[in-house]
């Protein structure tokens, strides 16, 4: 009978450490949704979406860009799913579930507007300075941090099209000046 029991205990608490064990395990994954390329003065959105496989409480984020003076965010909003939340960076990337957990597939954290400023390739990501500051991570229910994969990408900032017509036009012009100054040479 003893031995009954105990292989019983042992065998509930091997379920409850696996299933620990698969809940640790779990990731959430970040990622970008962003236009393939920007044109120089035009505004643009970043959408920041995630799959959430743990029932989530709240998160915060840090954005990231590696040339943030070739696009500047200007507006920040939380997705509709979330409570927004007053963050101690200030940036506003926070949100909070609001009666009741979140979890799910690409579900929609923020969306950021940009202003293109100038020509160029940035790479935008984001990330979390958990655990050195908590109010940013992946907050679950009913404690603790889910681990996260960030997903950065690359978006390119071309010119305005008409100031690369109007350069492609000065371009053919000098071209045409140059040959028919040299026709115009005597021989």
């Amino acid at each position: 009978m003893r031995s009954r029991i105990r292989n019983l205990s042992v065998g509930v608490l091997l379920l409850v450490v696996c299933c620990a064990t698969s809940i640790a395990k779990a990731t959430v994954t970040v990622t970008l949704d962003i236009p393939s390329e920007a044109v120089v003065g035009e505004m643009f959105e970043v959408q920041i979406v995630a799959d959430l496989t743990n029932p989530v409480l709240g998160w915060g984020l840090d954005f990231e860009s590696d040339a943030p003076s070739v696009a500047a965010i200007t507006n920040v909003e939380v997705g509709a799913d979330w409570l927004p939340v007053a963050t101690s960076d200030g940036d506003g990337l926070a949100g909070a579930a609001f009666p009741s957990p979140i979890q799910g597939s690409q579900i929609l954290l923020a969306t950021l507007t940009l202003e293109a400023l100038t020509e160029g390739e940035i790479q935008l990501s984001v990330s979390d300075d958990h655990p050195v500051d908590l109010t940013e991570g992946f907050a679950l229910d009913p404690n603790g941090f889910d681990t996260v994969n960030y997903e950065p990408m690359t978006l390119t900032v071309v010119p305005e099209p008409v100031t690369s017509a109007v350069l492609g036009i000065a371009g053919i012009a000098t071209v045409a000046r140059r040959r028919n100054a040299y026709r115009a040479k005597p021989s």
